[in-house]
């Protein structure tokens, strides 16, 4: 199974722009979720390439502050793609030298977001229902930087269309881009029903580009199915939130969970203790405590007393507090009656 990740290497991009990649594992943008603090959780448990949360072009044309605090990024940290959105060539140029100068590593155009504030404007997946406009976004990004320039896209706006599909695939491929995020699902579905793997063999047989594949993965397996489909890398999204561990073993295998033993729970909460230093540093304390209440959720999602704690979580204000709570679930997750296995719901 595990023969398409022996000797593995890709590189994005030419030149010395290009990204280098050891691994084919990604973590994909998600709003809300991957924001600095969590990507730095990620790449020290050996992501390589992670992407922002969705940045607005024209936020950053007008230079919003709160488009700028999520675009922060620390380059030595790892390789970045920003992703911005936008449906304006004017604005998504600006940003992208932007993102260039702050010192990401990639520019990514999200044409694939099926949020309504987003389609609302004409951006994210609603700029697949106009070609020509998505073909000139593109090409004012691509001429406005050196860095390597990818899209993620999905495989139509309310139903697959595989004709008009696969000519907008091979425009996008044929104009310069360095690869191709697709997650393969419509925009009109979501992320309801099961991505149509199926498509990443046909359009990575299609273009020369690498074919980064997204949706519904959850394990090594599905890297590696992926992978056997012609993707170059998998992104990983949901199956990250509140579970940074995961990626040891999308990574390095294994089917071991490790919030299944006292030891895997203290690591568990090692890297959330880590997570919320990483947040009051990025956003300041108070406001580093609130977006972390969130994140503290996930990381508890799973276990018995979730319930009777979640009040309390969406109560800390302050790093004592939190630090305090996380130490009270430890002691409380820790001290269940086992034999060395923590039974915990799903």
């Amino acid at each position: 199974m595990e023969d398409v990740l022996t000797g593995f290497d890709l590189t994005v991009g030419s030149g010395d722009a290009g990204i280098s990649l050891h691994h084919p594992v990604i973590a994909s943008p998600m709003a809300g979720v991957f924001d600095p603090p969590y990507r730095r959780i990620l790449h020290d448990l050996g992501i390589e390439l992670s992407y922002t949360e969705m940045i607005s072009s024209r936020g950053i044309y007008e230079g919003s502050g709160k488009t700028e605090e999520i675009a922060g990024w620390i380059p030595e940290i790892g390789c970045s793609a920003a992703q911005i959105f936008g449906s304006e060539p004017v604005y998504l140029s600006h940003a992208a030298k932007e993102m260039e100068r702050m010192g990401h590593h990639m520019i990514d155009i999200n044409a694939g977001c099926p949020k309504r504030k987003v389609l609302v404007q004409g951006s994210g997946g609603a700029l697949i229902r106009t070609p020509e406009r998505l073909l000139a976004c593109l090409g004012a990004v691509l001429d406005s930087v050196r860095i390597p320039v990818s899209i993620k896209i999905r495989s139509g706006y309310h139903t697959f269309e595989k004709g008009p599909f696969l000519d907008l695939v091979k425009d996008i491929s044929s104009i310069g881009v360095s690869c191709i995020a697709l997650h393969p699902r419509t925009v009109a579905q979501g992320f309801r029903g099961s991505a149509e793997r199926g498509l990443i063999d046909e359009v990575s047989s299609l273009v020369d580009v690498p074919v980064i594949a997204s949706g519904d993965v959850r394990e090594r397996s599905d890297v590696v199915d992926y992978l056997r489909r012609g993707a170059r890398a998998v992104m990983v999204g949901r199956a990250l939130m509140g579970d940074p561990l995961r990626v040891k073993r999308l990574i390095n295998g294994g089917t071991h969970d490790p919030l299944s033993t006292v030891e895997g729970i203290r690591e568990h909460l090692k890297r959330a203790r880590e997570h919320l230093v990483h947040s009051v540093n990025h956003y300041g304390e108070r406001r580093g405590c609130v977006r972390f209440r969130s994140h503290l959720g996930w990381y508890t999602a799973r276990f018995p007393g979730r319930k009777r704690i979640r009040d309390r979580i969406f109560h800390v204000s302050s790093t004592d507090e939190t630090m305090d709570l996380i130490d009270n679930i430890e002691r409380e997750w820790t001290s269940i009656p086992s034999t060395g296995n923590i039974k915990y719901s799903r």
